[in-house]
């Protein structure tokens, strides 16, 4: 599969920032506000210097304790497991019974997801094309003979591909008989090439034994013909071509059909905020829609609320945001919204008799497979939803283009502070981005060791020095004599630069590398940070114990989050627990001064990760939080 789409829970590295984990969901706080930068004398020694081997292990059902993590992980595996159920059972024989085709896909998706519901239903109606029957036929040869094409997609780059491929570029159709007849799969593979023209497909297409014969690879998940390969591929005169020489347009209420295709090209045109693309491009691909439209053709658009345009079912799989949608109203006159779209089948007596046959098989082989007290589990996560969806509701804060000053953000929240900065970073990063034709001359010279015309370059472009000795540093550590030699550092480091939205800080290993070169590690960025900043950032466990080892000084400003709050803050408000526990105590080692604004995130942990909680108060009572006068974050930035 090219993708799947799930919901609008994509992790978009767009702003720069730290966002990457699951939040409840929240409605308007109605909790008083706590002022952050209250400090209580706390002793801050520790009690305990090992995580209690009992509470690291893996945590038996009959134990389980909800959390927001462990919680979404039993569902998935679960839902995993009940998937696992419809691929393991052959469903045909319903068939005979009387059910119909819709009858066992509404059950499938009734039961478990549409994915599964697609990849059955695509599997029954194309039993019947050539290369699947070939293969029946053949006893395997092909598969055997192809290094398992057939269960691959026509499009991997494997012993069928080649074979197509060096056919079409010599000019000679296959001919003669199987495994090496020509096959509606092999001009798919042609069509999705994009090395092979439309004449050399077209010779191709005329040379099969039926034009129209359905695509027979399950990867091509809903893909029926050689037609829908061109739609996707936005070969809209080669679709024309093949209509006109009878390649049917063939949709299906659940999977799709060539608007969707269509659709989907557009979505890769365009993105799901509507805004890229070459007008003409796009112009093109709108008429084209317009076409199939016309030839009566529906879209299967998912139910979708706040308007997302969305379908993900096979292989088009299309998704627009409200602001997509909006932007190519504005930008070409074009309301997808009008767009025609197909109703599936619904429920019926039959589907809840089949229903009723398939869930008690269901339930056993799930029980079977290690979830006897499933339903016991799903209650507890339920009931630990609802119990932090009441006590927990954070107003989520956009603090990107904010003119309120640092120690007032930081008193709303402190985690405000950094997510701004964050914010303005990404922009200046985006301004001196790696593509600028400076930046990527400066950059290979520097790799191919050439420093000198490096730092002509540089000279001459300053604006980029800022990002590229940041990058130096991170990707060339013991390039760093050479950096000061040419003077090529700033005067003042960003720690921030370290953070690409993806890697997130400095490894252990560059770390390292660089105190190796004569970087000085106690060095302190623009904003009076330490490196333990770019090692709380990543929540990286063994960056923060070598940079502890080295005596890299802690950091406490009054306007911006210290090592221990970051910390607590990924893990509690954010859900990177992983690690909390052992990157607390290193940090616990340097007895920082406490505040309530910790405490806070402490009292949010033990809401929502109790076992986490429990390890680090077990070692650091310091750090316990007082039910009673509960005072939960009110405020954190926007996801």
């Amino acid at each position: 599969m090219r993708r799947m789409v799930v919901g609008t829970g994509i992790a978009l590295i767009a702003t720069g920032l730290w966002f990457y984990a699951t939040m409840e969901p929240v409605d308007n706080p109605d909790i008083p506000t706590d002022n952050a930068t209250g400090q209580v004398a706390i002793d801050t020694s520790p009690q305990e210097s090992a995580l209690p081997a009992s509470k690291t292990e893996n945590t038996p059902e009959e134990t389980f304790i909800p959390t927001t993590n462990r919680c979404a992980q039993f569902r998935y595996d679960l839902n995993h497991t009940k998937s696992k159920f419809f691929e393991q059972t052959d469903l045909n024989p319903y068939l005979d019974k009387g059910y119909s085709a819709d009858d066992i896909t509404l059950a499938i998706i009734l039961m478990d997801s549409r994915l599964s519901a697609v990849r059955w239903r695509d599997t029954y109606r194309k039993q019947f094309s050539p290369i699947n029957q070939a293969n029946k036929i053949y006893g395997g040869q092909i598969k055997s003979d192809n290094k398992g094409w057939i269960s691959r997609s026509p499009f991997a780059s494997d012993a069928r591909t080649r074979w197509v491929l060096k056919k079409a570029r010599a000019g000679e159709v296959p001919i003669g008989t199987l495994p090496d007849a020509l096959l509606p799969d092999d001009v798919a593979t042609l069509i999705l090439n994009q090395s092979i023209g439309d004449d050399t497909i077209k010779q191709f297409a005329l040379a099969l034994d039926d034009i129209n014969a359905s695509l027979g690879d399950e990867q091509a998940l809903g893909m029926l013909n050689i037609l829908d390969a061109a739609i996707w591929v936005g070969r809209n005169d080669l679709a024309r071509w093949l209509m006109r020489k009878g390649v049917s347009l063939q949709s299906d209420p659940f999977i799709g059909g060539p608007l969707d295709y269509a659709l989907d090209r557009l979505h890769q045109l365009v993105g799901m905020m509507g805004s890229g693309g070459k007008s003409e491009d796009v112009i093109r691909q709108l008429a084209f829609i317009d076409y199939l439209i016309g030839l009566g053709q529906q879209a299967t658009v998912a139910s979708t609320e706040d308007g997302y345009f969305v379908n993900n079912s096979g292989y088009s799989s299309y998704f627009f945001k409200p602001e997509g949608v909006s932007s190519i109203l504005e930008r070409f006159g074009y309301n997808l919204f009008a767009t025609p779209k197909t109703i599936p089948p619904t429920k019926t007596a039959k589907t809840t008799q089949l229903m009723d046959e398939l869930s008690a098989q269901q339930q056993a082989y799930v029980s079977d497979n290690g979830y006897a007290t499933a339903n016991k589990i799903q209650a507890q996560c339920e009931d630990y939803r609802a119990k932090v969806k009441r006590y927990w509701k954070p107003e989520l804060i956009d603090v990107s283009e904010s003119e309120e000053t640092d120690k007032t953000l930081f008193n709303r929240a402190p985690e405000l502070v950094s997510c701004r900065r964050s914010a303005d970073n990404y922009e200046v990063k985006k301004s001196e981005n790696k593509n600028t034709p400076a930046y990527l001359r400066a950059n290979i010279l520097w790799r191919s060791g050439d420093y000198t015309l490096t730092a002509s370059t540089l000279n001459a472009a300053p604006e980029i020095l800022q990002l590229f000795s940041h990058n130096a540093l991170a990707e060339f550590p013991t390039t760093y004599p050479s950096l000061i030699s040419l003077g090529l550092m700033p005067d003042e480091l960003n720690y921030l630069f370290f953070d690409d939205g993806i890697t997130r800080g400095l490894s252990a290993s560059t770390l390292h590398k660089l105190n190796e070169s004569g970087f000085d590690l106690h060095t302190l960025d623009r904003y009076g940070r330490s490196l333990l900043f770019t090692a709380i950032q990543a929540m990286n466990l063994e960056a923060l114990t070598f940079l502890v080892e080295q005596n890299v000084p802690y950091y406490q400003p009054d306007d911006a989050p210290d090592p221990l709050y970051q910390a607590l803050y990924f893990a509690a408000t954010r859900g990177h627990e992983k690690n909390a526990y052992e990157i607390v105590s290193q940090l616990m080692s340097y007895q920082p001064t406490i505040t309530q604004a910790h405490l806070n995130q402490m009292l949010l942990l033990k809401l929502r990760f109790r076992q986490t909680y429990d390890n680090i108060v077990d070692a650091f009572p310091a750090l316990a939080s007082d039910e009673d006068s509960a005072v939960y974050p009110t405020e954190t930035c926007r996801l």
